[in-house]
């Protein structure tokens, strides 16, 4: 193995377990032992959260950072442990990045660490199971890894050494931003009797003000990008959605995307819709954006065998997202657009906006499906985009929500997608001003 290989040690801080029915909480003393041990031999590099990071999002920037960086991680497995949001987080930002994952289980039988690997979602990987985490036991602690070990940091180096090539040559040839204008051009949505603008808004998302509804095509998982791939709709949301509260960073939109999925399983269904608010009064997303709410739709399918994720692209699939998010439109119209979880400041923002009779949501964007990362054409993307909103808005049992709509944005980051779409628009709506 060519130069030290990077491990990251994943665990849960505290270990629960049932004993007699009563509920039974430790310290994990396993994680650092783990650490010392593994660093007593040259060919690894290990780094382990002691505690000593700061909390908040310093703290979380810097636990993504080690994971980015490292050869293979390494998750404890200890009683509780799929208990761990964050180890579930850890587990899947490294099945992204296509790093390899060896789950070692200690203080458990065979039936329980099956248990235990099912719950974490790692159940297809192979496992150890040790007695050896022990001060005393470091010889035979690294003997019985130190295969495992390899092989992993191998398939990691490989793996990424085949996507390294594509994505390199990607940055290579960068695609040109364009200009910001959130109205580059304007084409007439005609729906029955009522007209609705329709804006092609020019390169960044984030500078987007004034806009209701901001749409997210999350995958099926409904797990957001983390803030630092920034290149991303899900992490700019995401990102601008957070709050700070009591001197913390709040990861509001995840959460209240998690509360609205408590009762359901995932994966999601493919074009589903999913609403949360923009953060509340707090976030740079409401603040700044005047954003009230975001759709996420399953519009991406997370491969966790292959550890990557495939935006749908087949025309029906994008004509129903389209017509999920008006459909959700509609649904929150009708509750005045209260719909957070009670208690929330988000909920208390929608509430005096609805006693203010300003709750209603007027305005939707949507970002072209799949022609980021997922590399679709956007004048193919366009077209079955178009196709869900005169389809859904012409329905005579959609008109209120065509009442209620004034403007729908298709946003366009790069200079030759925005003249892609508006050519196609323009082949098939009647413009009413721009560029």
């Amino acid at each position: 193995m060519a130069g030290h290989a990077r491990v990251f040690i994943c665990y849960k801080k505290v270990l629960s377990r049932d004993d007699n029915g009563q509920r039974l909480l430790q310290k994990n003393t396993e994680a650092e032992i783990f650490h010392y041990l593994l660093s007593q031999d040259d060919t690894f590099t290990p780094w382990v959260d002691n505690a000593r990071i700061a909390a908040g999002m310093k703290w979380e920037m810097e636990i993504y950072r080690q994971i980015l960086a490292s050869d293979v991680l390494v998750v404890l497995v200890g009683p509780g442990t799929s208990e761990s949001e964050w180890v579930r987080r850890e587990i899947t930002l490294a099945h992204a990045l296509g790093i390899s994952v060896v789950p070692i289980g200690f203080d458990l039988s065979d039936e329980q660490m099956a248990a235990e690997a099912k719950a974490l979602g790692i159940d297809d990987l192979q496992w150890v199971l040790t007695q050896n985490i022990r001060l005393n036991r470091g010889t035979a602690l690294l003997a019985e890894l130190d295969e495992a070990l390899r092989a992993a940091v191998a398939a990691t180096r490989d793996r990424q050494r085949e996507t390294l090539a594509p994505l390199w040559n990607r940055r290579r040839t960068p695609r040109a931003k364009a200009r910001d204008d959130q109205r580059w051009a304007s084409f007439e949505l005609v729906s029955g009797a009522e007209s609705i603008s329709l804006h092609v808004a020019a390169g960044d998302l984030a500078r987007i003000r004034n806009v209701d509804v901001f749409v997210n095509p999350e995958n099926d998982y409904m797990q957001m990008a983390r803030f630092f791939e920034s290149h991303t709709v899900s992490s700019m949301l995401r990102r601008r959605g957070a709050t700070i509260k009591y001197g913390r960073y709040q990861d509001t939109i995840q959460q209240e995307l998690d509360w609205q999925l408590r009762e359901r399983g995932r994966p999601v269904q493919a074009a589903e819709v999913f609403t949360t608010s923009a953060g509340g009064p707090g976030s740079e997303l409401a603040r700044v954006n005047k954003a009230k709410a975001i759709m996420h739709v399953a519009a991406v399918q997370a491969v966790d065998a292959e550890s990557r994720v495939i935006p749908y692209k087949h025309p029906h699939q994008i004509e129903a997202s389209v017509r999920g998010v008006l459909s959700a439109v509609a649904t929150l119209n009708e509750l005045d657009g209260v719909f957070s979880p009670p208690g929330t400041d988000q909920r208390a923002e929608q509430e005096r906006l609805a006693d203010r009779g300003e709750g209603r949501l007027e305005s939707v964007i949507f970002p072209l499906f799949g022609t980021g990362q997922g590399g679709a054409d956007p004048a193919e993307v366009i077209a079955p985009m178009v196709e869900g909103l005169l389809g859904f808005l012409s329905d005579p049992d959609n008109q209120a929500c065509a009442r209620d709509l004034n403007e729908v944005y298709i946003s366009a980051y790069a200079q030759q997608d925005v003249h892609a779409v508006v050519g196609a628009l323009d082949e098939r709506l009647t413009r009413m001003g721009g560029a």
